[in-house]
C-alpha cells in the first residue's frame, strides 16, 4: 500500500480540506486539482477512510494500560472552515421566479436583484483519522439565507487494504452516510457534481431533477450503510475495479419531510413525504491511469419508495440508472489540468393511484450533464458546462403557482445542476406540465492565496421547464450571473 501512496503523491500548490492537509502534511492539490475534484492520489486516500498520515511519532499520544489496545489521539486540529459569499443578478429580475411578494428566512424581501449573501453558507469540518483504519467526514453546514444549521453530506468510513500479489492490491472499507454517492471517487455523481458552489437566487435549483439528484447532503435527510471494494492492479497500479452497496432509510424518525427545492417542488403538494421503506444504492465503476491521463466509466444507480405526501400513505416508486464519464489530464511539473465529466440519469417514475401530486401514473426524467474544467498553473480556472433535461409531461407535478408549462412537458435542458434551497419554496411552475430544460454556463475563477477562490459565472438558459419564448415567458429572464467567493481555513 505504501508503495501506491508514494507512487501517486504529488507536489503542487492548490487547497483543499485544509484539515487534511494538515494530517498528512502534503499540498492539497496531492489529492484535489481543486476542491472538491478529486486526483488518483486523492481517490486513494479517500478509499483508505482518510486516515493517511505523515506525522511524527511524538505528536501522537500513545496510551496503553494493562492489555488495553494503543489510543492514538493526533495533537493536529481536525477542524476546517469553509465560509462561502455571493452576489446574484437574475436577466429579469426576482420576481420572473415568482417570489417577489415574498420574504426570506431574514425578512429580506426576495423580489429584489442583485441579491448579496454574506454569508451565503459556513461549514464546519471535522475530518480525518480517528483510530488506524477508521476516518470521519463530518460536514454541517449554516444556511445564511435560512438562518439554520443542517447536518450536510458525512460518513465514517472503517477501511482496511490486502495485499493480494505483487502487483494487486485489495481496499475494503465498511461506511455510514447520509447522502447516496457520498463516497464516490468520481465528480460525475451527485454528491460532486459541477457546479460545486451556487448562489440561493438563481433558477437552477428549480430545474427539475431526479431523486437520487436531489438527495446530496441535508436536502432529503437519510442514513446509510454500505460497503465498497477497490482492487488496484497491474504493474503501475494502473486499473481500478470499484463496488459499492447501501442501504439507505430515514434519518429523522417519522415527522414531516422539509419543504424540498428541485425536483420535491410542484404541484398541489410542496413535498414529498419520507421513504417508504429501504432504498438500495449500487456504485460500479472502473479507471485506467496512463502516464498523465486517467479515465473512468461507470454507473450508479438507487430504487426507492417514497410516500406522495408527508400525509399521505400513498407510495411513488423512483428507480434511477445513470451512465457517466470522466476524463482527467493532470501536468505535475507546471500544475496544470484538465477534467472532463458526462453523466446521464434516466428515471421511470410510478405514481400512486390517487396521489394528489400527479395526473399520471407512470413517467420518465431523463438529466445529461457535460462539463469541464482547466486549471492553470493552480491559480486561474476556466469551466463550463451544458445541461439538457427531458421527460414526460406532468401538469400538476411539475406545476406551481406562476407559469404554466408547454403542452404538459417536462423537458429542460440546462448546464451545471445542483440540489440546492431555494428563497420561498415553490416558485417555479412549467409550461403545460413540461419539465424540459437545456442551458449551458462558463465561469472563470481565480485563486488569489491557496485557500480562497473567486469566480464568476454565467448561466444562460435555452429553454426553461416548457419555456421556450413562444409560449409568453423567454426563457432568457432567468439568465443569471453570480459573484462567488470561496475561503477555507
Amino acid at each position: 500500500m505504501t508503495s501506491i501512496i508514494g507512487g501517486l503523491a504529488m507536489s503542487a500548490n492548490a487547497w483543499a480540506l485544509p484539515s487534511f492537509a494538515r494530517q498528512t502534511g502534503w499540498s492539497c492539490a496531492t489529492c484535489h486539482t481543486s476542491f472538491p475534484q478529486l486526483t488518483p492520489m486523492g481517490r486513494i486516500f479517500k478509499l483508505m477512510g482518510y486516515t493517511t498520515e505523515n506525522l511524527q511519532p511524538q505528536q501522537k499520544i500513545d496510551a496503553k494500560v494493562g492489555n488495553v489496545v494503543h489510543l492514538l489521539l493526533p495533537r493536529i486540529s481536525q477542524f476546517s472552515i469553509f465560509v462561502q459569499a455571493s452576489d446574484t443578478h437574475v436577466a429579469g429580475g426576482q420576481g420572473v421566479l415568482g417570489a417577489a411578494p415574498r420574504t426570506s428566512g431574514k425578512g429580506q424581501p426576495v423580489g429584489r436583484n442583485n441579491n448579496l449573501e454574506v454569508p451565503q453558507q459556513v461549514s464546519l469540518f471535522y475530518a480525518g483519522e480517528v483510530t488506524p483504519h477508521v476516518g470521519d467526514f463530518l460536514h454541517i453546514t449554516y444556511n445564511g439565507q435560512g438562518g439554520n444549521f443542517a447536518f450536510d453530506d458525512s460518513s465514517i468510513v472503517r477501511t482496511q487494504a490486502w495485499k493480494l500479489g505483487l502487483h494487486n492490491t485489495l481496499i475494503t472499507g465498511v461506511d455510514v452516510n447520509n447522502t447516496p454517492s457520498a463516497t464516490d471517487l468520481w465528480n460525475t455523481s451527485p454528491d460532486w457534481q459541477a457546479p460545486f458552489f451556487t448562489s440561493n437566487y438563481t433558477a437552477e435549483g428549480a430545474v427539475p431533477t431526479t431523486f437520487i439528484g436531489s438527495s446530496p447532503g441535508a436536502a432529503f435527510p437519510l442514513i446509510g450503510l454500505g460497503a465498497y471494494a477497490a482492487d488496484i492492479v497491474g504493474p503501475n497500479r494502473a486499473n481500478w475495479f470499484y463496488a459499492e452497496a447501501d442501504a439507505y432509510d430515514n434519518a429523522e424518525g417519522t415527522g414531516t419531510a422539509p419543504n424540498l427545492g428541485g425536483f420535491f417542488e410542484g404541484g398541489s403538494n410542496s413535498s414529498f413525504g419520507q421513504l417508504a421503506g429501504t432504498a438500495p444504492y449500487l456504485r460500479l465503476a472502473y479507471q485506467h491511469d496512463w502516464s498523465d491521463w486517467n479515465w473512468e466509466v461507470g454507473t450508479y444507480d438507487m430504487w426507492s419508495r417514497v410516500y406522495a405526501s408527508p400525509i399521505s400513505s400513498a407510495v411513488n416508486r423512483f428507480y434511477d440508472y445513470d451512465l457517466d464519464s470522466q476524463l482527467q489530464w493532470l501536468d505535475i511539473n507546471d500544475n496544470n489540468n484538465v477534467t472532463v465529466r458526462a453523466n446521464l440519469i434516466h428515471e421511470d417514475a410510478n405514481f400512486a393511484a390517487g396521489a394528489a401530486n400527479t395526473s399520471l401514473t407512470h413517467g420518465q426524467l431523463n438529466t445529461f450533464n457535460l462539463n469541464a474544467t482547466y486549471w492553470y498553473h493552480d491559480t486561474y480556472a476556466a469551466q463550463g458546462g451544458f445541461q439538457d433535461v427531458t421527460g414526460t409531461a406532468n401538469s400538476n407535478f411539475w406545476g406551481g403557482n406562476i407559469y404554466t408549462s408547454a403542452n404538459g412537458s417536462p423537458n429542460t435542458t440546462d448546464e451545471w445542476v445542483e440540489a440546492s434551497y431555494l428563497p420561498c419554496g415553490n416558485i417555479y411552475t412549467s409550461a403545460n406540465g413540461s419539465p424540459n430544460t437545456t442551458d449551458e454556463w462558463v465561469e472563470a475563477s481565480y485563486l488569489p492565496w491557496w485557500n480562497t477562490r473567486l469566480s464568476v459565472r454565467y448561466t444562460m438558459f435555452n429553454k426553461f421547464r416548457g419555456l421556450t419564448g413562444n409560449n409568453g415567458t423567454s426563457p432568457s429572464k432567468f439568465n443569471t450571473i453570480e459573484l462567488l467567493a470561496w475561503i477555507a481555513y
